[in-house]
């Protein structure tokens, strides 16, 4: 209560200052049950290979207390919310594991699917290099690529079997793409059409629409669904080289 002086006026800053609190003694209280884990899991450890027998039992002992550790803390957490789930989380992870060897004749190669909600474009085809359009900019991946998570932007996403000679590209309007550490991405997007089924005329007329109902309205919400459609037609028009 003490510090409660210190604080701005206002119930928002009381209850923030609440939260910390149980926060903080939640934190001290899980590191204190930490060290008493490691504590004793170093004591028995120390015993058991006295007797010539710590191995094993030292490595279950200390896999028990991290597992109580772990169960500890999502009960007291003061964030419960779970970890996000990618599309690899729904695939059987053996399928997409190189046999024994396969890694050597696939060199350069990196699995990729490609996914829409109506229809499934790539499963799990062996690829060289995948080209993306990025809301922070456009980017290649390939093979042995860092772990990332991209929000994508209107614009083409060209997928290179063999990079520069089977090049299959799609215009997208919007996805996520995800790049996972052991050289497998997926790219989900709300709709993709192959740039050769685009028509260009129409790609212009659209554009030419919404540019003019951005000029003529002042309602808020039909100027952000104009510029929405001038986002995605001047990508569709760059796309076609128009």
């Amino acid at each position: 209560r003490w510090q409660m002086h210190l604080l701005p006026v206002g119930f928002g800053a009381c209850v923030w200052h609440r939260r910390r609190r149980r926060t903080m003694r939640a934190a001290r209280s899980l590191w204190r049950m930490r060290a008493r884990s490691m504590s004793s899991a170093s004591g028995e450890g120390r015993g058991a290979a006295a007797a010539n027998a710590g191995g094993n039992e030292g490595g279950g002992e200390e896999e028990g207390n991290a597992k109580a550790f772990r169960k500890t803390w999502l009960e007291r957490a003061p964030d419960t919310q779970e970890p996000p789930l990618t599309p690899s989380d729904y695939v059987d992870q053996t399928k997409t594991m190189q046999p024994e060897g396969e890694a050597e004749k696939q060199a350069g190669k990196m699995i990729f699917s490609f996914m829409l909600p109506h229809e499934t474009l790539a499963k799990q085809e062996q690829v060289e290099m995948v080209l993306l359009p990025a809301t922070t900019g456009e980017f290649g991946i390939m093979a042995g690529h860092v772990p990332v998570i991209a929000q994508l932007k209107p614009g083409v996403v060209a997928v290179h079997k063999e990079q520069d000679k089977d090049v299959k590209k799609y215009f997208v309007s919007s996805g996520f793409a995800f790049v996972h550490e052991n050289s497998v991405a997926e790219v989900c997007a709300v709709e993709a059409v192959p740039i050769e089924q685009l028509d260009a005329e129409k790609a212009k007329e659209a554009l030419a629409e919404y540019t003019a109902k951005l000029s003529a309205t002042d309602d808020e919400y039909e100027k952000a669904n104009a510029q929405i459609g001038i986002d995605v037609y001047s990508a569709m028009n760059a796309a076609l080289g128009n």
